[in-house]
């Protein structure tokens, strides 16, 4: 069960650890983007763990472990497969 990210939500980006809350959102090349208060950046919402800030410590949401499994699982997939988009299949091999 994936949980919709809204601007005002306070998040966490698993990669970096980094922390903050959602100041908008965007969309580029249809791929939807957060940005995150701490560090004014964008990081893709697909990416994003909602958390609950408590006095100045971060309360990660408690979700159940098959729903977090999945998710995780889906994030590489997502983050596998735009990793080709990037390629343009050409057979160059310097040298």
């Amino acid at each position: 069960m994936t949980t919709e990210i809204m601007p005002g939500q306070a998040v966490r980006y698993g990669r970096t650890g980094t922390v903050g809350t959602v100041t908008r959102i965007e969309e580029i090349m249809g791929v939807r983007f957060g940005c995150i208060d701490t560090t004014n950046l964008l990081y893709r919402i697909d990416l994003l763990t909602p958390v609950m800030l408590k006095e100045g410590k971060v309360v990660r949401v408690e979700k159940d472990d098959r729903a977090s499994i999945t998710e995780e699982r889906l994030r590489e997939k997502v983050a596998a497969e735009s990793a080709w988009l990037s390629v343009d299949s050409a057979c160059e091999g310097g040298g």
